[in-house]
């Protein structure tokens, strides 16, 4: 595994290691994770954060992830076309409906149409241990493979669950924005169709629809303000997810075995499976 819960990795106020030896890991690996390896972009994100002071344990995490990446080199990213093809009849579907609150909170899956892209959005509450910051974590599937992923530190301190996700969620939105006005552009996506984002904190998806009082969320009330804006406009909607089946869980914290392999199937492909 790239790393695990158990590995600690304390903040230093002065190097043990060569910084410059440090970085020169750190970067290869950074380039590896944003072109084609999610599921080291997590592992990437934490040691980079500690590049002016590295110690020995962060060197020897560094060295494990390099370890990781050496002995899982077989494994790709695989897209798969839909056995209807390009049929358009994929596309029939009545989008001018509306789901209520009540539909939308209910658990479900992504259907997996072909080229249509779904967003998946989680937060780790509080997890880095210096800071106290949550980590965002997001990943767009398309055709059955990512196409754009992120594992990044918010820049804010949330106060709550239900703020760090929305933080995330709206820095996430203007990347699928994006890659849905791509998809249109393209034709290869029916233009006026929102876009699925997939969340698993039923506050969040309250929030997002200016159905809960924001009293308590007047300090990030812009925030919800610009998705409020995008769910009214039809270029986004919510889906509820269990936490279980959520994407973007392996973005945000260090997983145990079962569910990051299990996280790693859904990213990746393996010619020995």
């Amino acid at each position: 595994m790239p790393i695990t819960s158990a590995v600690e990795l304390p903040k230093l106020d002065s190097a043990e290691v060569d910084p410059n030896e440090y970085l020169s890991v750190i970067g290869s690996c950074l380039h590896i994770a944003q072109v084609s390896r999610p599921d080291i972009a997590y592992t990437v994100g934490v040691l980079s954060r500690h590049s002016a002071t590295p110690g020995q344990q962060h060197m020897e995490a560094a060295i494990n992830l390099v370890n990781y990446l050496f002995n899982s080199q077989d494994l790709y990213i695989q897209y798969t076309r839909s056995v209807q093809g390009n049929d358009p009849q994929v596309f029939e579907k009545d989008w001018s409906q509306r789901k209520s609150i009540e539909e939308r909170l209910q658990a479900g899956k992504p259907e997996g149409a072909p080229h249509s892209p779904d967003l998946f959005i989680d937060a780790d509450y509080a997890g880095d241990a210096n800071t106290r910051r949550s980590t965002s974590g997001m990943v767009v599937m398309m055709n059955g493979g990512p196409i754009s992923w992120s594992s990044r530190l918010q820049k804010l301190c949330a106060q709550s669950s239900a703020e760090s996700e929305i933080y995330a969620v709206t820095d996430s939105v203007k990347e699928a924005i994006h890659i849905k006005l791509l998809c249109e552009e393209a034709g290869i996506r029916e233009s006026g169709k929102p876009l699925v984002v997939w969340e698993d904190n039923t506050a969040c998806v309250h929030l997002a629809h200016g159905l809960r009082g924001s009293k308590a969320a007047k300090h990030f009330e812009v925030r919800l303000r610009f998705l409020n804006e995008q769910v009214q406009d039809n270029v986004i909607e919510f889906a509820r997810i269990d936490t279980k089946d959520q994407y973007a869980d392996g973005f945000t914290k260090a997983l145990p075995g079962p569910a990051f392999f299990a996280f790693r199937k859904l990213m990746l492909q393996s010619p020995s499976l």
